[in-house]
């Protein structure tokens, strides 16, 4: 008779103790899980300012290469100073993109690479352009620490510099 209580007592589902182990356990998963999705948004935002860096580059050297093309139509771009010049892209007439020493002027960048709209500019002086993320929404990349920075030809044996900054990323 006894045997026949035991087995009417019998619990069925989880006891306590159980139902805590499985909940740290959860616990120690999600935060793993989290930590790897923040770090996966970081990685993304640092392969996009590697992009826009490469992107650079490249519309860089190709401008430099097409300038010195002797049937692409260039004029100087401000008479008196032999550093600028202006060069008709697409063969309309209009001079639309500015060279300086034969490499992108930096206002002219962003018109020679495509960007997202996730993406904000920001011009420092007359040589400085900063693309990057604007997660403070300040209109201000530069103290998000997380930008490419194109610091345009200062002479003809000076080249533009390409700068990236993933601190803030």
């Amino acid at each position: 008779m006894k045997g026949n209580l035991d087995s009417k007592n019998k619990q069925s589902g989880f006891t306590l103790i159980e139902l805590i182990i499985v909940i740290i356990l959860i616990g120690i998963l999600s935060s793993i899980a989290y930590s790897s999705f923040v770090s996966l948004g970081r990685d993304a935002k640092i392969a996009a300012i590697k992009q826009v860096q490469l992107s650079a580059k490249t519309a860089n050297d190709f401008m430099y290469m097409k300038s010195h093309m002797p049937s692409y139509s260039t004029q100087i771009g401000i008479v008196g100073r032999d550093d600028l010049l202006d060069v008709d892209t697409n063969a309309d007439g209009q001079y639309d993109t500015r060279l300086k020493w034969f490499y992108l002027d930096n206002t002219d960048v962003e018109k020679r690479i495509d960007l997202s709209d996730d993406f904000s500019i920001i011009y420092e002086g007359i040589e400085h352009t900063y693309i990057g993320f604007d997660t403070n929404k300040d209109n201000d990349v530069r103290n998000d620490d997380c930008y490419f920075k194109y610091t345009q030809a200062s002479s003809i044996n000076t080249p533009p510099t390409y700068m990236m900054n993933f601190d803030g990323c």
